[in-house]
């Protein structure tokens, strides 16, 4: 369990840093959502896929990415087009229905934001074929709306990572066995704490870690990114590669 919990707070602890040492002021910060990403990607897997809006980093982290490529997509400005957003509901009923087909066993997690696009019409569908699709909204009030859908709404406290990460076990669980998609509504209260603090104070609070273990995985990863700031630019990509088409 103790290894459990480490591995977490330096998940954490990695997105909270790669944010505060390069991501440009103003663009879309993902500080202070640390414990939705952890909480949810922490039940993933390599059968799995996830898609999310221009906040994604923070979520890619957590799904595994090594975070020398996710500093180099920041650095680089490599980010999603905004016409795409609407989209992600969509792209991960996609692979839910390839993981369903292929019987994988593999979920679609969709990170929303606060519910773009096709997040509707996504669930409709996600509904109605029963797929193992999962989407994390912080859309306050989706969670009664898909009541009419058949699919389960479920709210927390989208800093509090403990509630995260239960929520998101019981959802993933459910998918995979085949009981099809889950909303996750993840509120963000104003004046809460914040979510890195309250698990230090958690884990502290109950023996399960002590503050020096704690601290070391801060300097752990106040290294990893200093390295990965420092590293070479990738080499450009040709924008005519990965394409379907050549012209």
């Amino acid at each position: 369990m103790t290894d459990a919990l480490r591995g977490a707070y330096r998940v954490m602890r990695t997105i909270r840093a790669v944010e505060e040492r390069v991501r440009p002021t103003g663009d879309h910060p993902y500080g202070g959502e640390e414990a939705l990403a952890a909480g949810v990607c922490l039940h993933l897997d390599g059968r799995d896929a996830i898609a999310g809006t221009h906040r994604r980093h923070g979520q890619r982290i957590a799904k595994g990415v090594d975070v020398r490529a996710v500093i180099a997509e920041i650095r680089e400005q490599r980010l999603v087009a905004t016409d795409t957003l609407g989209g992600v509901p969509l792209l991960i009923c996609g692979a839910a229905v390839a993981a369903k087909q292929q019987e994988t066993g593999g979920v679609g997690v969709a990170f929303l934001g606060d519910g773009p696009g096709t997040t509707l019409e996504a669930l409709n569908l996600a509904s109605a074929w029963h797929l193992p699709a999962i989407f994390v909204t912080e859309n306050a009030g989706y969670a009664d709306r898909v009541a009419g859908l058949g699919v389960p709404g479920i709210v927390v406290d989208g800093s509090d990572f403990f509630a995260v990460h239960e929520a998101a076990g019981e959802a993933v669980g459910r998918a995979r066995r085949g009981g099809g998609p889950t909303l996750i509504e993840a509120g963000f209260p104003r004046y809460a704490d914040d979510c890195l603090q309250r698990f230090r104070a958690r884990v502290t609070d109950s023996g399960e870690l002590r503050e020096h273990v704690l601290d070391a995985i801060d300097a752990e990863v106040a290294e990893l990114v200093e390295m990965s700031v420092s590293a070479p630019k990738p080499a450009a990509v040709e924008p005519e590669t990965d394409v379907y088409v050549s012209y």
